[in-house]
């Protein structure tokens, strides 16, 4: 039997403090298994940057995602989860039955573990994006549409992503130009719907980014027209895009295996090909990335992960 209450042994170790971590974190304090949470940035996840969720039960007129994950970083942390926000991940090794999650200034070991570190936005890959990231170029914007207040901005991406960041800048920008490849949006109806219909968002649609142009900040943007193939260039002094994301796994090396796009390959109980070692949330091959998934994934892995320990207690 292993000593759990050593000081750097924990019985779980959670990596991503998103609905999904939090969810875990929740039953897995409830079961009274001995638990810490680490989170690269704030807690919450990508989700707190969600201005109005309105498809979480629950909530019939919806709430905002800094609400709703502040209140399950809430409870999280009534039921005892130590939560650590930290630089980062740095490596995950399996030897002798214990995992070992090491970060820039720390090493926690544990019977197993809950990879819950969620996804990052995609880049485009295209000139100007590196160069002017942070100058107008951004990935955010409940992180930095403040600064573009009374500005013409541009948003790339007709995902439910580049819907919601679109709608969110509509209240400080003074124009926001909605740039999609395709002929029709495919986010949520309601989403589009609301978008359409704002007198502050203009739809651009069957229009692909070429390049982001300006000297020390974004001064315009290239488009080109996917049916004609014509050129032309949008005056704006910021770029949002929002075109897809991929999860963060290189730090896991070979513990797990990965499909074409770099997700998690998981079983029922959500558990990787090593034995302990569990994924949830959008991290995850799944068929559906949304909060109430990633709940349920949080869950499932916390009760898997539970009955492992309790054989080993």
């Amino acid at each position: 039997m292993l000593n759990y209450f050593m000081d750097d042994l924990y019985e779980a170790v959670i990596i991503g403090g998103g609905p999904a971590g939090l969810t875990a974190g929740i039953y897995l304090m409830r079961a009274g298994i001995r638990t810490v949470l680490l989170e690269k940035q704030l807690t919450g996840g990508a989700a707190l940057n969600t201005e109005h969720i309105e498809n979480y039960p629950g909530f019939p007129e919806g709430i905002s995602g800094a609400e709703l994950m502040g209140r399950m970083a809430e409870q999280a942390r009534r039921l005892g989860l130590e939560i650590r926000e930290l630089a980062g991940v740095a490596s995950v090794t399996h030897e002798n039955g214990l995992f070992e999650t090491k970060t820039s200034d720390a090493s926690y070991r544990s019977a197993g573990v809950i990879a819950a570190m969620g996804t990052e936005a995609a880049k485009m890959g295209i000139p100007g994006e590196d160069a002017l990231l942070g100058r107008g170029v951004s990935y955010c914007a409940t992180c930095d549409g403040m600064f573009f207040r009374g500005l013409e901005v541009a948003v790339v991406g007709g995902g439910d992503s580049a819907l919601s960041e679109a709608l969110t800048l509509a209240n400080m920008a003074s124009r926001v130009y909605l740039v999609h490849r395709r002929d029709r949006l495919r986010g949520q109806q309601m989403l589009q719907d609301r978008a359409t219909k704002h007198e502050k968002i203009a739809l651009l649609l069957n229009k692909a980014p070429l390049g982001i142009n300006g000297v020390s900040q974004v001064e315009s943007v290239t488009l080109r027209d996917t049916l004609t193939g014509e050129s032309s260039e949008l005056k704006v002094s910021g770029v949002f895009l929002y075109v897809g994301s991929r999860p963060q796994t290189a730090f896991l090396g070979d513990l797990v295996d990965r499909d074409e796009a770099g997700f998690i390959v998981t079983d029922e109980g959500l558990e990787t090909r090593t034995h302990g070692l569990f994924a949830a949330g959008d991290a995850r091959k799944k068929p559906l990335r949304q909060i109430s998934t990633a709940v349920g994934d949080g869950a499932l892995a916390a009760v898997s992960l539970e009955k492992l320990v309790l054989e080993r207690r």
